[in-house]
């Protein structure tokens, strides 16, 4: 087997307090292989667009890497200069975010913000740019290319901004593209078409997808791996076909128990109690112990690390594998 794209390992992402450093991140290590996508789920507050930020080199002031290596590509991210990482970001891994509106810049066209991108990594002259970033909106399947080139980001609807910062992200035919939430603002029939958007381009480039959402609906449809993330730490790990046939983590259970079904005849959705606590408020023992219906003395006391329970599937519980207490 091939080494994976991506080796996260032990990383921990803190800000500094007044009070003691805050790990936004704790203590994470996944793979992401290559041409496979990875599913990162969990509810707002989670640490999962912290994780991201992590991998990009863009984590915010007053917040940094504590530990840990990130392992791209058979070097450690970590230890690249401040020109290796510029260099890598969007060229060989792309990063979307979640609303367009707030990464394109209002006052230029989409063709020139798109021209900006591929220009940071390579040069070209104005005309070849230029086509180059129109069979890039092509690429991405947005009608008339050529007109839309010079429309400014408001003269869009919001599946054809998703759709540009796509374009922007894999104009330079990155290796990993990690989509933060790229479905969220948009209504069901656009994001089918954004999600079926990225099936085919990867089926088409091989990159490798680190795909960011509370949504289990798109993991189910895209990811061929998943990771539960909960109060800054991954709580279960495992194929996706395992984490909806076999969860065992009562996070992944609840998450996956308060998803609408067509078939259910129900007037209300299960929820899972509560909130996911700050970082600088999180309880002792295992963090999700205070919404858990299953918590004991053991899980109030002390944190579980993630164990491997199978080949491929791993959980952070004290009651794991289910089945021993059934």
């Amino acid at each position: 087997m091939s080494a994976p794209i991506l080796d996260i390992r032990g990383l921990t992402t803190a800000f500094k307090t007044r009070n003691g450093p805050i790990k936004a991140v704790d203590g994470i290590s996944l793979t992401v292989e290559r041409g496979k996508t990875l599913g990162i789920v969990g509810e707002s507050g989670s640490g999962k667009s912290m994780l991201s930020l992590s991998i990009m080199g863009l984590v915010p002031p007053p917040g940094r890497i504590a530990t840990g290596e990130i392992v791209f590509q058979g070097s450690d991210v970590l230890k690249y200069s401040p020109a290796e990482i510029r260099d890598m970001r969007g060229n060989r891994i792309s990063m979307i975010f979640q609303e367009p509106m707030t990464s394109l810049n209002p006052v230029h066209t989409v063709g020139f913000q798109i021209i900006e991108a591929i220009r940071a990594h390579r040069k070209g002259s104005e005309r070849e740019l230029r086509k180059e970033a129109i069979e890039a909106l092509r690429r991405v399947q947005i009608p008339s290319p050529e007109r839309r080139f010079d429309e400014f980001p408001h003269q869009l609807s919001g599946g054809m901004r998703q759709r540009v910062m796509i374009a922007m992200a894999l104009v330079c035919e990155p290796d990993l593209l990690i989509a933060d939430e790229p479905t969220t603002a948009l209504d069901v029939t656009i994001q089918a078409q954004i999600l079926d958007l990225l099936r085919e381009l990867q089926a088409e480039t091989g990159m490798a997808i680190i795909l960011i959402t509370h949504d289990l609906g798109v993991v189910a449809q895209v990811a061929d791996d998943v990771a539960v993330m909960y109060a800054g730490k991954i709580v279960e790990r495992a194929p996706v076909g395992a984490i909806f046939d076999d969860p065992q983590h009562p996070y992944t259970i609840g998450l996956i128990g308060s998803m609408p079904r067509m078939e259910d005849d129900v007037e209300r959705l299960v929820a899972i109690s509560g909130v996911v606590p700050p970082p600088f408020r999180l309880p002792v023992g295992c963090r999700f112990n205070p919404r858990c219906p299953f918590a004991d003395d053991e899980c109030r006391a002390s944190q579980p690390a993630l164990v491997e329970i199978s080949s491929s599937h791993a959980v952070a519980c004290w009651n794991a594998p289910l089945e021993e207490h059934a």
